[in-house]
């Protein structure tokens, strides 16, 4: 239950953060009529293009394999921390 709930919340931390800074970068793009295109790979993160007289922000799926990939790096911190306790231990005599 403690791997579940630290992969939960890594996925949701970096997935709300992710999703904040592609937000703030799009939308300052797009006021500085500029066109961008983040990928990780070939998945998309935040895309902002010009289609005729509007300008499109798209949000990928990049976002979602960000969020996982935190999520699984949050799990790998706790797993080391919690061995790192059991081993230290209390030696009380």
């Amino acid at each position: 239950m403690r791997s579940l709930k630290a992969f939960l919340l890594g996925t949701l931390a970096v997935g709300i953060v992710g999703y904040a800074v592609a937000a703030a970068l799009a939308v300052s793009a797009q006021a500085a009529g500029r066109t961008i295109d983040i990928r990780l790979g070939p998945l998309g993160i935040v895309m902002v293009a010009t289609e005729g007289a509007a300008k499109v922000i798209t949000f990928g799926a990049g976002l979602l394999v960000l969020a996982v990939a935190g999520g699984v790096l949050n799990l790998a911190a706790a797993a080391v921390i919690r061995r790192r306790a059991e081993r230290a231990g209390d030696h009380v005599d």
